[in-house]
């Protein structure tokens, strides 16, 4: 396997241990602190949003817009899925939504510039980015973040789809949609939702050729044994060391796992290799197993499977689509959408969680903004949940990395986690359409059933 293909296994793999760790922040540093983030301004808030202040020498800022530039993978996208043009379909709505309001501080927001990275080039076009006068902030949903550190040095406000822990830990200017996770925090909600389907008998498997994936591959077995009084569900089968893709089958160990009586498997893999899991486990006669799937949230996947998936459980990283939009900005998001005849795709809901993001940023920074202030007055919040549609993010020790030493004395008084079960064909929320999210008590380690809850 090449070096970039090894590279893009741990970036795919980065977005199952995300789902899996229940939203909270991760042990991944490797990172280093760009700059002490500014005093938080005061000022701000929804009283200020329509005042106007005359602003010079900020990048990307006029009297009349705030521009800001999007960076993703288009060019070479080995996924094959739809990245960068649905991730720019949801900051457009999201930006036409709030100018039909009037903008903020009597500016519109603005997509300046739409760029593809070309799998390869991240950093490149960030530091091309970097050197504009024409840009305020930066969106990214890419495959390889390799600009992050330079975008951060430079102080750029950057909103990213959240699936890179490491480029995004201890780096105060990159908010991510997703919090960074505790790959090793062993949690109980994926024995929790084993117990949930009758399950007696578990595996956890994942890739070798990430130590992220074998990471979770681990804290997921942990849990199964944790909590095995609890779930009443054993864990009789753990392999960490699959080959990345799964190119040459995994035959040998769904029969393995035949032989153990598995009849749940947590996987830390790739869409496409929970594709193969699941048509060898049809092979074999095991079409009952049910998989928990950590990044399979994709309608048009599920629908293209032919069934392969019915019954199985599906992490989700922001409130489910199907869901129901009260006390949340899904309604919004559901007619912006509808009214810029963009479909609501995943990429499509990140990229109108940033774009939440960045507007939210500035209005807590108030009308004589700049990037600083914008980063610092996000960095301020300890109670962000994007109008509803994540589970509440306190920013002011977002982006510091820690490991599960460290859980009990991290964890807010509840972790929380949004999953859904594929029944003929489609996605409904386990927790149900009105509370999406089960949430344990962050505080009890031996907390095991959960409780349903709403955001917004």
């Amino acid at each position: 396997m090449s070096s970039s293909f090894r590279r893009i296994a741990v970036v795919v793999t980065a977005l199952a241990l995300a789902a899996t760790a229940c939203g909270n922040s991760s042990n991944e540093a490797g990172t280093t602190t760009s700059s002490t983030p500014a005093e938080a301004p005061s000022g701000g808030g929804e009283a200020t949003r329509n005042e106007f202040v005359p602003i010079s020498g900020v990048p990307g800022v006029t009297d009349d817009e705030i521009s800001y530039a999007v960076i993703g993978t288009k060019t070479g996208n080995p996924l094959g899925n739809c990245i960068l043009d649905c991730y720019v379909d949801g900051i457009e709505a999201y930006f036409a939504y709030r100018n039909s309001e009037g903008g903020i501080y009597g500016r519109d927001l603005v997509v300046g510039e739409v760029i593809d990275d070309e799998l390869a080039m991240n950093q490149q076009k960030s530091l091309e980015v970097i050197s504009s006068a024409d840009v305020f902030g930066v969106f990214q949903a890419t495959l390889l973040a390799t600009g992050w550190g330079d975008l951060d040095q430079a102080g750029i406000p950057t909103y990213t789809w959240g699936i890179h822990s490491t480029e995004a830990a201890n780096r105060p200017s990159i908010f991510p949609s997703l919090a960074v996770p505790c790959p090793d925090c062993v949690r109980p909600a994926v024995p929790y939702l084993a117990s949930t389907v009758g399950a007696t008998k578990a595996a956890s498997i994942g890739y070798g050729v990430s130590e992220n994936s074998k990471v979770c591959t681990k804290a997921v077995a942990d849990a199964f044994t944790k909590y095995q009084d609890q779930s009443g569900v054993e864990v009789v089968y753990t392999k960490d060391d699959l080959d990345y893709g799964l190119a040459n089958g995994i035959g040998p160990e769904v029969t393995a796992m035949k032989e153990a009586g598995v009849d749940f498997i947590s996987t830390c893999i790739d869409l496409n290799g929970m594709k193969t899991l699941a048509q060898e486990l049809s092979r074999q006669g095991m079409d009952d197993v049910v998989l928990f799937h950590p990044n399979s949230y994709d309608q048009g996947f599920i629908a293209e499977s032919d069934g392969l998936f019915e019954g199985d459980i599906v992490s989700v990283q922001y409130r489910p689509l199907e869901s129901t939009a009260t006390g949340s900005g899904l309604a919004e998001f559901n007619k912006w959408m509808a009214q810029q005849n963009s479909a609501p795709t995943e990429l499509a809901m990140v990229g109108w969680i940033n774009a939440a993001t960045a507007f939210d940023s500035l209005l807590a920074a108030g009308p004589d903004f700049d990037r600083a202030s914008v980063i610092a007055a996000m960095n301020a919040i300890t109670d962000y949940s994007a109008d509803g549609l994540l589970e509440p993010v306190d920013w002011t020790t977002a982006h510091t990395p820690y490991t599960v030493d460290q859980q009990l004395e991290r964890d807010g008084s509840e972790v929380c986690g949004a999953y859904v079960k594929i029944v003929g064909g489609k996605f409904e929320p386990v927790a149900g359409a009105d509370t999406p999210w089960y949430c344990w008590d962050g505080r009890d380690p031996a907390a095991f059933q959960p409780t349903p809850k709403n955001f917004g």
